[in-house]
């Protein structure tokens, strides 16, 4: 099964996992409050999600032990706060999971090449998994490409995995001899690159219905909340997967269109009413616990 094929099935039930409606918690609201949240917000956000606070807090101290969240009392509250590695990630991911990618001319390739000796094989193929998830497709042995668009992907992928003494990267252009639709067909599984985006679609469906079948002047925030969390949580390995090939070197009707059109229409429908609930909980919750200082002498 290639990794797209899994990608796929995966998303059948990605947006029931605490730990990957957490990531989205801290990556898609987190930051506007600092990104730190008390554990009793998560707690009780993830309630809302369908998530019982036992795997919540496991999820928690598995993320701490990895070093994405760290364990931090801020007013006397206690709670978890990005590292500054996970908030990076953030960073870097935001462009690539919530800003529309247009469909990019023939503008050449980027081209990395590296060689990392045996004796760190864990590295080697650390690098490999994280090219295929950035968008790269392997040429041959340590011969890598993708649409020049991703040039600074990479470059910050080899700076994060301290390679750069080992990595090589060119900018290049196809000459021969295959055409290049015929190379680019064989260089990227374009058939489970769809399977994937019509297994997303597939999912959001039902939230499209739900929305969009009839005149909302306003959207409830909790639902919002629950429904954009969700969407999101499957959607943001999706555009990571798809290196943004041009569309002539599409195929006919290629799903990743209807997906992504469909993503953003959640998107900018959702977002703000979820983000305003996030802060009723993850505010409220502060000020609860640390008093209204407004009350105070």
């Amino acid at each position: 099964m290639s990794i797209f094929a899994g990608e796929a099935k995966d998303l059948i039930d990605r947006s029931s996992r605490p730990q990957s409606l957490i990531i989205t918690i801290y990556g898609a609201y987190s930051r506007s409050l600092g990104g730190w949240l008390s554990a009793s917000a998560i707690v009780s956000l993830c309630a809302d999600l369908d998530v019982d606070e036992p795997s919540v807090r496991s999820a928690l101290s598995r993320f701490k032990r990895r070093g994405i969240l760290i364990s931090k009392l801020q007013n006397g509250v206690q709670g978890y706060a990005l590292s500054s590695e996970a908030r990076r990630t953030f960073e870097l991911g935001d462009a690539r999971v919530l800003e529309r990618r247009e469909v990019p001319r023939d503008e050449g390739w980027v081209l990395v090449a590296f060689s990392i000796p045996e004796q760190k094989r864990e590295l080697r193929y650390q690098l490999r998994s994280r090219l295929i998830r950035v968008g790269f497709a392997q040429v041959a042995g340590g011969l890598w490409i993708a649409p020049r668009q991703l040039t600074v992907d990479v470059t910050a992928l080899a700076k994060s995995l301290n390679i750069e003494k080992n990595m090589n990267i060119f900018s290049a252009h196809h000459l021969a001899f295959q055409t290049t639709p015929s190379a680019v067909a064989e260089w990227w599984d374009l058939k489970d690159i769809g399977i994937m985006y019509k297994s997303f679609s597939a999912t959001v469906q039902p939230l499209i219905r739900k929305w969009f079948t009839k005149k909302l002047v306003k959207p409830d925030p909790r639902a919002a909340f629950i429904d954009y969390t969700k969407a999101l949580t499957n959607w943001r390995h999706v555009p990571y997967l798809d290196p943004g090939l041009p569309a002539e070197y599409l195929p006919k009707s290629w799903p990743g269109f209807t997906a992504t059109e469909s993503f953003f229409r959640i998107h900018d429908l959702l977002a703000i009413p979820a983000l305003n609930y996030f802060h009723s909980v993850a505010s409220g919750d502060l000020i609860k616990k640390s008093g209204n200082p407004a009350k105070k002498k």
